[in-house]
This record gives structure tokens, sequence and C-alpha cells, in this order.
């Protein structure tokens, strides 16, 4: 068995990257804090990441780099027992993902300018022809459908959300470290094929989370181009996307946050 002191595989795993990036997101909101409750929020909020990038690290390290629980519980400042309880139940769950990841299928489609003007879960909100036109090519892919918001990130279609106006890019966007994390949360970061329906501001970040993501938009140029490419894809005959939340993982909350 390795120890962490010998073992240098772990510092090339690409997990650390996006994990040190979820926390420093947090940070930064830390930093920005300007009231007591905002400050509050925030300490929450980074907390929270702290907790979700230690097991990240602490569950490829066990399954990538070899790693026994012993040594996990030295390098976070436990014992073996106390680590094996934190993270025994996060190895086996990605296991059985890494196994069944190879055939599973996500397909995802941006969000959209046209909304309703009520809280209304994610699959409803978004009232425009664009999304309209990518919901239905998704609807030929085959996969599990999953909304890509610019406020809110990766959400399935009975998330509930609020109307929002913010794009992609824009300040306050979501960035990829959170859609890494929420991937995560979600179950599918092991996924076997990845579709994006979305211009290059939505396909980046999601192939800084999947490297291998398909992009049937990418070489159009401009709204018709792609609203032709995605009517192809519509004509398709495949099977539908899961909608259904009793079929798919829900998000670790009710609500998105």
């Amino acid at each position: 068995m390795t120890r962490p002191r010998d073992n240098r595989s772990c510092h090339r795993a690409p997990q650390l990257r996006p994990a040190a990036a979820h926390v420093a997101d947090h940070a930064a909101a830390l930093a920005a804090a300007r009231t007591p409750s905002d400050l509050l929020a925030a300490l929450a909020a980074l907390e929270a990441a702290c907790r979700e990038a230690r097991e990240w690290i602490a569950v490829d390290l066990v399954l990538n780099d070899g790693w026994s629980y012993a040594e996990v519980g030295r390098a976070t400042g436990t014992t073996r027992q106390a680590a094996s309880k934190a993270y025994a139940d996060a190895v086996n769950a990605r296991m059985r993902r890494s196994v069944m990841g190879r055939a599973d299928a996500v397909v995802i489609v941006p969000c959209g300018s046209a909304k309703l003007d009520r809280p209304a879960p994610a699959g409803r909100m978004y009232t425009g022809s664009y999304h309209r036109a990518c919901r239905r090519a998704a609807d030929r892919l085959g996969g599990r459908l999953i909304i890509l918001s610019a406020r809110y990130g990766l959400l399935t279609p009975d998330t509930v959300i609020e109307p929002y106006e913010l794009r992609m890019g824009q300040p306050g966007a979501v960035t990829a470290p959170t859609l890494y994390a929420q991937a995560r949360r979600l179950g599918i970061d092991m996924a076997g094929t990845v579709t994006v329906l979305a211009g290059r501001d939505y396909a980046d970040p999601v192939s800084e989370v999947w490297p291998h993501a398909r992009r049937p938009l990418d070489g159009t140029r401009g709204m018709p181009e792609q609203m032709a490419v995605l009517a192809e894809l519509a004509r398709a005959t495949t099977t539908p996307v899961v909608t259904d939340p009793c079929l798919t993982p829900p998000l670790a909350e009710g609500r998105a946050a």
C-alpha cells in the first residue's frame, strides 16, 4: 500500500483543480460579504464546500491512488475508523457510478431569456423558441435531461426556481467548478455520453466538466443555423430523454440554492 508522502499520482488527479476552485469560489464570496447575515451565509456555504471537496479528494484517493482509510485519516487528522465512517458510503457509491456511468447518457440544454414571471419547475420556466427547439431535439437524443441555468447551474426539470435575468459569462453566473460540484451531487459526473445543445458560452463550461461532451451546435454561425441543426436533430428517431423525477436521482434539496 502506498503512503501519502510517497504517492505522486494524487498531485496529477484531475479532481484537484475543480475541487480547489469550488472552495475558492466560496472563499471569494466570503471576502465580498458586507453584512453580518451575508457573512454567516457565506461561512456556511464555504464550510459545505470544504466538506464536499474533502470528500471528493478522499474518495478519489481511495479509488484511484489506492489509499487506505488509515492514510486518509492521517491526512485529514482523524482515525481510520472515522475516515471509513465518513467516506466508505461515498466510495461505494462512486464505484457503482463508475461501472454504470459507461452506459449513462445525459443531454444538457440551456436556459432562455424568456421566462415565466413566477416561481416554477425549471422544466416549465423557460418559454422562448430557442429553449423549446433545444427541448424538442433533446427529446430525440435519449438520456437524462438536465437544464443549464446561468444562475442556478445544472437543474433537473422538476426543480423549482425563481425567475431571473442572467446569462452565462456575466458577473454572478455559475462557474465550471460549481457545475462540477452539482454534477457529482446529481450522480452524473461519470456519465459515459454527454450531449450539450448550446452555443459556446454554455457549452464551454460543460466541456470543462465533461471533456468528452458532444457539441452538435459547434461550427454554426448565428441563431438561424443553430435552429436548423436543432430542427434536424428533432427529426431523428431515438429514445426520449428521461424527465420523470421518480426515475432520476433528486437534487440534494427540493429547491435550487
